[in-house]
């Protein structure tokens, strides 16, 4: 575990520098030779967020958030937000952005043709907080208003997404059995994939991923569609896998990868050094907990291999790539709800 001092001295020496998204340069370097540094906490602590990089800076949006300052016993002290919020990576201090026309929680925030998108996720009321959302939102700049994006054709959230080339790309997650849509157990999982064009008025089948699951971590990588972990829903609970699985637009079809090393859900995922990095999760059942191990998979040896174990455990955290380095934000480091935290940890060489 760094010390706090630590952290602030290597935060302070970065260089401040226009920022750019994923890294994919080769790096010789190994993986466990990156350094963790602390970053500017978010206002709030919230979970269940997928953060972008928006216009050079930093974006979280939506997910489940305190109702106090503090961090957070369970999850009965957590609710969906509407806030939306940026920073530059080295920046000093987070600002509002225009807030999403309703309280979500893990709405699938991305990027596509320089608009900030939102992708489904769910909204709550009391007895109901999980009702699943086909809706899409897009903001056009900072001092836009939202406004409604094509909806998904069906509703679909805890997915996995990226743009591949020009094209948004959804897959995975989970959908609505017939009739139901307000609690847990009203969804199953899904391989349902979608792909969004610039300017079209609505999204398109693809092939379904071929391991049908939710909270699974995703991130581009050499033009692939990476989705590695995940869970299932079975009738003895949670279930988390290995399965890694990338879309090959080449060839217009998913193809089979290495597994995790380890099986994890609710983890996050980047690109840095040509690698794709996955940081934290959670387990369930005996001995579940929040997990602090970096994964890090190298697609020329189609191999894993151990990076620096993160300063904290988190799960339900995002992870956004930017000027080189990973930003890690948001999640929580306990099981379910309990200590959810406004965490901002910098992963650089």
């Amino acid at each position: 575990m760094l010390a706090r001092r630590e952290l602030l001295a290597g935060a302070a020496a970065m260089a401040a520098m226009p920022a750019r998204a994923a890294d994919e340069r080769r790096n010789p370097a190994a993986p466990e030779t990156a350094i963790w540094v602390e970053g500017t906490a978010l206002p709030y602590p919230v979970q269940e967020i997928y953060p972008t990089l928006w216009r050079g800076e930093l974006v979280a949006g939506g997910g489940f958030r305190a109702r106090g300052p503090q961090f957070v016993a369970n999850l009965g002290a957590l609710w969906p937000t509407s806030s939306v919020v940026s920073m530059p990576p080295l920046g000093k201090g987070w600002r509002d952005l225009p807030s999403l026309p309703e309280a979500l929680h893990h709405p699938f925030l991305t990027v596509q043709a320089g608009r900030l998108l939102a992708i489904g996720g769910f909204v709550a009321s009391p007895g109901a907080i999980w009702q699943m959302q086909a809706k899409c939102w897009v903001l056009d700049s900072p001092r836009g208003a939202w406004r409604a994006a094509p909806s998904l054709p069906a509703p679909q959230a805890e997915v996995a997404g990226g743009l591949v080339g020009r094209d948004l790309l959804i897959a995975g997650g989970r959908t609505p059995w017939d009739g139901q849509n307000g609690s847990y157990p009203d969804h199953r999982d899904t391989g349902a994939a979608w792909r969004l064009s610039p300017g079209a008025k609505q999204w398109v089948a693809m092939p379904p991923l071929p391991t049908p699951r939710n909270s699974s971590a995703s991130a581009v990588l050499n033009g692939r569609l990476h989705v590695a972990g995940g869970r299932v829903v079975k009738s003895g609970g949670l279930e988390n896998l290995t399965a890694h699985e990338a879309w090959d637009p080449a060839r217009e079809r998913w193809v089979t990868l290495a597994p995790m090393p380890a099986a994890r859900g609710g983890h996050a995922a980047a690109v840095m050094d040509g690698r794709l990095w996955c940081f934290g999760g959670e387990s369930f059942g005996a001995g579940g907990r929040a997990h602090s191990e970096v994964f890090v998979y190298d697609p020329l040896t189609d191999n894993w291999a151990e990076g620096p174990e993160m300063p904290a455990p988190l799960h339900g955290l995002g992870a956004v790539a930017a000027d080189g380095a990973i930003h890690l934000l948001g999640g929580a480091s306990e099981v379910g709800g309990r200590h959810t935290r406004p965490a901002h940890y910098i992963l650089r060489r």
